[in-house]
């Protein structure tokens, strides 16, 4: 009998440490660390490793000095503490992601630990089911946009993520630009039957977008997120003024921290949203020329922001994946196509600033007589956005040329009127001095751009051409030697992207005469008009970087010669 009473003695008792430690276990919560730190990039344009420039300085961190940064942050702050973002336009720009359409960019995304990653518009350039099966079964990262929809508003991708440290929560948020629709390729949004089955909250002048986020953080907010972390690829310069993030922030309240990409720029700015909050908004630049490094401080409620630049360190074993992967290709990518006795260049020879998005340039001139040449029309267009790198004097290896030309666009050739001739330079040349990824660079005609006249170019609510409601700031065109004659016929080269798929809004060429259909690959173009036209050399004929006197940018004239062009029948 006393034998049982120790035992009902005891069990009392181990049933009471029970219950302790079941009540302490739910009251119990595992507090937030002092700092949460937030590693960011964008538009990295597959540039995977780190470069030096001919003085031996680092300039860019490359992926493996991502790895080893972050690697750094986790040793002091906690690996749970430390999270790595991309804000877009990862997989396209560069011999690597063109040769696997983007696979090979994730597998090193992967090694290097992104956390979270919102799609830009160059993410869908190797077509809709190659990003779908990229961004929801390669990627390790979770790929989040709340305003990528079907027609019925049904988000693709996850909006949201909420990442819990400690208890703190914070909500990611992802938004992509409607300027994807024409950014990437139209088509690639569409149907069979060229119906657009696909949107990005794009209309209402930016009343549509600003509604959709403002649902989603206020959803998330809800979910008890503490702060939330806007991943977005609006951009600012250049882009459309109702959906810049800039815009995006003063029409909506409750994001706290905006990550940014899509306009190649540096800044860490500290913005008023609806409600006059602060934002800190933040972008790093393009092809990790910097790292981008958020902290929150959640004793004092403090969010900093700097840049990671010029780090030297690399993770060895990220730099042989690295190196594993370029092997792959070597071979072929080190191949010598053709030489050139100059340099070709996507910048001004004076502020070395990019200068292809709003002016001539010797390889703008080089890339539109290449297509013009091949496929043998009146004239050609090469959008500035699609030359994306210079070509260096000496060898040229097929890198290069793909380098130049990443896109595999194919070249094609249509029949066209002087009218949508002029309206083409006039959507190229609206957004002057401003960049723009659809300025116009020329062969087989010269034209003239006059920046005191306001662009009236009207676009629709997907940035594809409607109309010139008003004066032309582009005048005095002539093709060969002959002013353009607006009812005349003519052909016209360009790629698949401009021509058939309305492109950066050139939406005019979609439905004319096609002469030459998908002739070469626009990379394939460049080496065969070298072989072929040149003679295996690029000449002095290039030799002035800023181009041969083709586009003339005329600084506070008249506009009296408004009706010269318009008067020509």
């Amino acid at each position: 009998m006393a034998k049982n009473k120790r035992l009902s003695l005891l069990s009392l008792i181990s049933i009471g440490i029970i219950f302790l430690f079941i009540s302490l276990n739910k009251n119990t919560t595992i507090s937030a660390p002092e700092k949460i730190i937030i590693l960011h990039t964008n538009d990295v344009h597959c540039q995977i490793d780190q470069k030096k420039n001919k003085d031996g300085i680092v300039t860019n961190i490359g992926y493996a000095g991502v790895l080893a940064y972050k690697k750094e942050m986790e040793n002091l702050h906690g690996i749970n503490n430390v999270t790595l973002v991309d804000a877009g336009d990862a997989i396209q720009g560069g011999p690597i992601g063109t040769l696997s359409k983007g696979e090979y960019i994730v597998d090193i995304m992967n090694y290097v630990g992104y956390d979270i990653a919102c799609p830009g518009n160059h993410e869908f350039d190797y077509g809709m089911e190659n990003f779908l099966k990229l961004s929801t079964e390669t990627s390790k990262a979770n790929y989040i946009c709340c305003n990528f929809r079907d027609l019925e508003g049904n988000p693709i991708l996850s909006p949201y993520t909420l990442i819990k440290y400690g208890d703190l929560t914070i909500a990611y948020l992802g938004i992509n630009t409607p300027e994807s629709f024409t950014k990437s390729s139209p088509i690639y949004f569409q149907d069979e039957n060229g119906n657009y089955i696909y949107d990005f909250a794009q209309g209402e002048k930016g009343q549509t977008l600003y509604k959709t986020v403002q649902k989603y953080v206020d959803e998330a907010i809800k979910e008890g997120a503490n702060y939330v972390v806007a991943i977005g690829h609006l951009g600012d310069e250049g882009a459309s003024e109702y959906w810049s993030s800039k815009s995006l922030i003063k029409n909506t309240y409750g994001i706290d921290i905006f990550i940014d990409g899509h306009s190649h720029e540096v800044y860490s700015e500290i913005l008023k949203n609806k409600k006059g909050k602060n934002v800190l908004l933040a972008q790093t630049g393009t092809k990790l020329q910097n790292l981008g490094k958020i902290t929150i401080n959640t004793k004092n409620k403090k969010i900093t922001s700097e840049f990671i630049s010029n780090y030297k360190a690399q993770d060895e074993d990220a730099v042989n994946y690295i190196e594993g992967i370029k092997n792959k290709f070597s071979d072929v990518l080190q191949e010598v196509v053709a030489k050139s006795s100059v340099t070709l260049t996507t910048l001004d020879p004076t502020t070395h600033k990019r200068a292809i998005r709003n002016s001539e340039t010797n390889l703008g001139d080089f890339c539109a007589d290449a297509y013009r040449a091949i496929v043998g029309a009146d004239i050609a267009f090469a959008n500035g956005g699609g030359i994306r790198a210079d070509i260096e004097e000496g060898d040229i290896t097929y890198e290069e040329i793909i380098n130049v030309h990443p896109f595999g666009n194919e070249i094609c050739m249509i029949e066209t009127t002087g009218q949508d001739i002029l309206d083409a330079l006039e959507i190229g040349a609206c957004e002057y001095p401003i960049e723009n990824g659809g300025f116009l660079q020329v062969s087989g005609l010269s034209y003239t751009i006059d920046p005191s006249i306001p662009s009236s170019v009207v676009f629709n609510e997907r940035g594809q051409f409607v109309k010139v409601d008003g004066k032309y700031r582009v005048t005095e065109v002539i093709v060969g030697n002959e002013p353009l004659v607006l009812n005349k016929t003519y052909t016209l080269a360009s790629h698949n992207y401009m021509i058939k798929n309305g492109g950066d809004g050139y939406t005019m060429f979609m439905d004319d005469k096609m002469i030459k259909d998908s002739v070469v690959i626009d990379n394939g173009a460049l080496i065969n008009y070298i072989t072929e036209n040149l003679n295996g050399v690029i000449s002095d004929e290039y030799k002035n970087p800023k181009g041969s006197g083709r586009i003339i940018i005329k600084e506070n004239i008249s506009s009296n010669s408004q009706e010269e062009i318009k008067n020509v029948a």
